[in-house]
This record gives C-alpha cells, sequence and structure tokens, in this order.
C-alpha cells in the first residue's frame, strides 16, 4: 500500500519536501537570499501563486469551475516549482554547499576529456570552420532560448488531448530529471568552456540582454554536467514515440536537434556535458516508468 502511495504521489511528494525544505532555509538564514530583479520576480511569482491556490481552495467549496481550476493549476504548478528548483540555486546561493563540500571544479578534467574524445573541445572545432559569428549564431541563440519553452507545449498537448497517462509520465520524467541534475550540479560542479576563456570581450551569447538578465539573476554557476539544455528536449522526443502526429514529432526533433547544437555553438557546454545527457535520457526514463503506477487518474 506504501509503494502504490508513493507512486501516485511521488511528484507532489517531492514538490512539497523542496517547498519545506525552502521555507526551512529562508526562516534559518535570510541574508542567503540575492538581491536584484531574480529575487524581486521570484517573491512577486511565489506571492501571486499563493494567493491564487488560497482563492481557488475558498472558490472550490462553492464551484465546480473553481475546483476544475484548482486542479489545473496543482498538476501544472508541480512541474513550475521544479523548475523554480533551478532559479533557487542562484537565489539560495547553493554553490556554498559545493564550498562546503570541498569539491573543486571540473572544468579541467571535462575540457581535457573533449581533447581526448574531439581532439579539441567542441566549440573550437566551430570556430575553425568559420561558424562563430553572425547569422548562425543568432540561430544558435534562438534554440538555445527554446529550451523553456519545448517542454510546456508537449505537456499542454498530451493533457488537453486527454492523454492524461502520457501527460504524467512526461511530467514525471521531467520531475526526476531536474530534481536529480540539480544534485549533479552541487556534487560535480562544472561551470562550462565560457568560464576558461580569459577574454575581455564578451561572446555573442553574453552580448545579448535576454541572456545577461538571466545570467546575472538566475543562471547558476556550475549548472553543465550533465546538460539538461539537452536532455531534458530528447527525453520528451523519447517519451513521445508513437504518441505524436507526425508533424509535431519532427517539430521536437528539429527542436532537440538545434538546442543540443546550440549548448556547444554557444560555448556554453562542453562535448562530454552532452554525451552524459544522451545517457541520462535512458536513465531518467526508465526511472520514469518505473515509479509510475500501472494505472494513472484519469
Amino acid at each position: 500500500m506504501m509503494l502504490d502511495f508513493l507512486r501516485r504521489r511521488l511528484d507532489e511528494l517531492v514538490t512539497g519536501l523542496f517547498l519545506i525544505l525552502v521555507t526551512v532555509l529562508t526562516v534559518l538564514h535570510p541574508p542567503v537570499f540575492t538581491t536584484g530583479g531574480g529575487l524581486l520576480l521570484a517573491r512577486w511569482l511565489l506571492s501571486s501563486a499563493a494567493i491564487l491556490v488560497a482563492v481557488l481552495l475558498v472558490a472550490s467549496r462553492f464551484s465546480s469551475r473553481a475546483r476544475n481550476a484548482l486542479r489545473f493549476v496543482i498538476e501544472w504548478g508541480i512541474i513550475l516549482v521544479a523548475v523554480v528548483g533551478y532559479v533557487s540555486l542562484r537565489l539560495l546561493h547553493a554553490s556554498a554547499i559545493t564550498t562546503w563540500l570541498g569539491i573543486p571544479s571540473f572544468d579541467h578534467w571535462m575540457m581535457d576529456a573533449d581533447v581526448v574524445l574531439f581532439g579539441k573541445t567542441l566549440y573550437l572545432w566551430f570556430d575553425q570552420w568559420g561558424l562563430d559569428h553572425g547569422v548562425f549564431l543568432r540561430i544558435m541563440s534562438a534554440f538555445y532560448a527554446l529550451y523553456p519553452i519545448v517542454p510546456p507545449i508537449f505537456l499542454a498537448w498530451f493533457w488537453f488531448r486527454h492523454e492524461i497517462a502520457q501527460f504524467y509520465l512526461v511530467r514525471r520524467a521531467l520531475i526526476i530529471s531536474y530534481c536529480l541534475g540539480y544534485i549533479c550540479y552541487l556534487v560535480i560542479p562544472v561551470a562550462g568552456p565560457l568560464s576558461l576563456l580569459h577574454s575581455s570581450t564578451p561572446t555573442f551569447l553574453e552580448s545579448t540582454l535576454v541572456y545577461s538578465f538571466l545570467a546575472n539573476n538566475f543562471r547558476y554557476s556550475y549548472d553543465c554536467f550533465p546538460s539538461l539544455h539537452t536532455a531534458n528536449p530528447w527525453l520528451i522526443v523519447w517519451l513521445s514515440r508513437g504518441k505524436l502526429p507526425g508533424w509535431l514529432m519532427a517539430g521536437g526533433i528539429i527542436a532537440a536537434c538545434g538546442i543540443t547544437l546550440s549548448t556547444i555553438a554557444l560555448q556554453v557546454h562542453y562535448g562530454v556535458d552532452d554525451l552524459a545527457a544522451i545517457a541520462w535520457v535512458f536513465l531518467i526514463a526508465w526511472m520514469a516508468r518505473a515509479t509510475l503506477p500501472r494505472q494513472q487518474p484519469s
């Protein structure tokens, strides 16, 4: 009975434990919060979400529409909290955990691994081929920016098509991927090729306003191994085989290919980060299937 309960409610339990952890940290150590736009946005989102849930909880006692809306908010809020977990790594200065554990950066090891496997770290091949500027980098930046958009598109497709079992499978996989990925970031600190560049001139990606805002306010310092940018789009594609119309599956594959390529072309990830991401896809897909109950609620 307990195992069946855990299988059914794992997403909610993980989300609840995460929220409890963040609450305890903020109560015990308020100064760990960073300042700036990231903190203000996080406070606004959390307070707005709390007010919305409170209103729906009250209204659900009197209205079936409110009950449906509450269910929708909870079902989608779970995956939103998993994404917010990444933001919390930066806002709560989680790198202090890595420092406390005494774990040094693995960047030089990753660079050496790239040299062994590929002759040089992969972004240098793009430089050699003359693909380090212009239209190509703009296209790569567009693909890189697709990363947060891909999961909600596929989840929304399954939700509104009433393919709830597939919705739960993809959501479970993403939650496991995010949570275990964040743990890897704490214990395998890799900052990416950009951290080893000693140039006073910013790269194309660093010079964009959107990336600058996100990097300064939200991006965690050691968020490269494995590359969730690569893993999660391919994870969705892998789990959605035979469940989507051809045009949508083709779009997902194109997006996953472009996002993967962008992580290298924009000098954000090493080649070994992406190789680890491919192995990650099969591991997380197996874990998601293994932890879901056979019968999903409709």
